[in-house]
């Protein structure tokens, strides 16, 4: 009686253990890592320190990551995933979204340097003039080209299912993220590399003067004029008609009671 009454006391403290580990942020991932010489600089050091067990030790790929030394790979697109926090991953088989970056800038700058070493003749990173460009062709550009994935209001959506590289292939959904925490550099940047799923805009598809213009409405979507009314979080339609209908409606109905009971008495 004795035992099982000191076991009744201990559940409480074992519930209460096993709720702090789970409430425990993960560590991030750490490889095995390569080896760092004296004569590294900053950026050798933070790739072979971080990047090179996914990417290679000259940006080849392993079975954890893809190549980086070919096609669009270079100075944008590195740029664009460490200032966007998509890299580094704590693990190969994450899926890339938006996060705090996860460098200082000094730090960015330097493995974008080294890495530019391995994909010389990938797009370099842009220098948008958003302030000079015609806001109307913006809003054409980005409803022609980008609206699709990243909706008319720059809010993202889901689009298909798709797998992540590497020994262990699991199923996940794609997503277009959305634009509104987004600088001028970063959508250029993406615009030119293709990130991810999206496809690639180069001078042949949007020239310079283009992407500035769909910067610009990217920017004017981020803070846009809601004079007509309230924002609805901005998901079109169908949060419109469920306003309508539900409010709306719900109001004729309520008045037609309250007139109806108004007329029987």
């Amino acid at each position: 009686m004795k035992r099982a009454r000191i076991c009744f006391a201990a559940l409480p403290l074992l519930f209460l253990a096993s709720c702090g580990y789970f409430d425990r942020e993960p560590a991030p991932y750490r490889p095995p890592q390569e080896a760092v010489s004296e004569r590294d600089d900053l950026g050798a050091s933070i790739y072979k320190r971080d990047c090179a067990w996914c990417h290679g030790d000259s940006g080849r790929g392993t079975g954890y990551g893809p190549e980086i030394h070919s096609g669009q790979n270079g100075p944008a697109l590195a740029d664009f995933v460490l200032r966007t926090g998509r890299m580094p991953l704590r693990s190969p088989n994450e899926q890339m979204r938006r996060r705090p970056p996860f460098y200082t800038q000094e730090e960015i700058d330097a493995v974008v340097d080294y890495v530019s070493t391995f994909a010389p003749d990938g797009p370099a990173i842009p220098s948008p003039r958003p302030e000079e460009a015609d806001l109307a062709r913006g809003a054409e550009l980005y409803l022609s080209n980008c609206a699709a994935c990243h909706s008319t209001t720059g809010i993202g959506g889901a689009l298909t299912q798709g797998s992540f590289p590497g020994p262990i292939r699991r199923r996940t959904g794609v997503i277009a993220p959305d634009l509104t925490a987004s600088s001028a550099i970063e959508i250029a940047e993406a615009t030119r590399t293709g990130p991810g799923a999206m496809p690639v805009f180069n001078r042949g598809v949007l020239s310079d003067r283009e992407v500035d213009a769909i910067v610009r409405y990217v920017q004017y979507l981020q803070d846009p004029d809601d004079s007509g009314g309230a924002a609805i979080g901005r998901v079109g339609p169908v949060a419109e008609g469920a306003v309508g209908w539900i409010i709306g409606l719900g109001l004729l109905l309520g008045v037609s009671v309250w007139i109806g009971s108004r007329t029987h008495r």
